[in-house]
């Protein structure tokens, strides 16, 4: 009897959910959030935009001049400083799509 109780309670804490281990704080509606990657090739960047905001209005993190520069132009943006986590809307009745910022160097506002 005691090793079904130790069994069964074995398969119970093998199926909790796990806790989310970063700080979690709300998303924030931003303006830009640009990413750079440097190890690839010379480098990437990627500028998710607010419509009406310019690539020249957003801050980019240092890539080297052959480093690639791709915008995407958006309608809603925002981003969740606790969880490096962005979300964003193409079209204003789109569902969000959510990427992550880890392992790429992050400015936003």
């Amino acid at each position: 009897m005691r090793y079904i109780v130790l069994w069964a309670g074995l398969l119970l804490s093998c199926q909790a959910e796990k806790e989310f281990e970063g700080t979690y704080t709300d998303f924030e509606d931003v303006n830009f959030v640009t990413l750079t990657n440097e190890s690839t090739d010379g480098g990437s960047q990627i500028a998710y935009l607010k419509n009406g905001y310019s690539a020249n209005e957003a801050r980019f993190c240092f890539c080297d001049q052959s480093c690639s520069r791709n915008t995407v132009e958006v309608a809603e943006l925002q981003f969740n400083e606790g969880t490096t986590q962005f979300r964003y809307k193409v079209h204003p009745s789109d569902g969000w799509t959510l990427k992550s910022s880890t392992d790429w160097c992050t400015k936003y506002d």
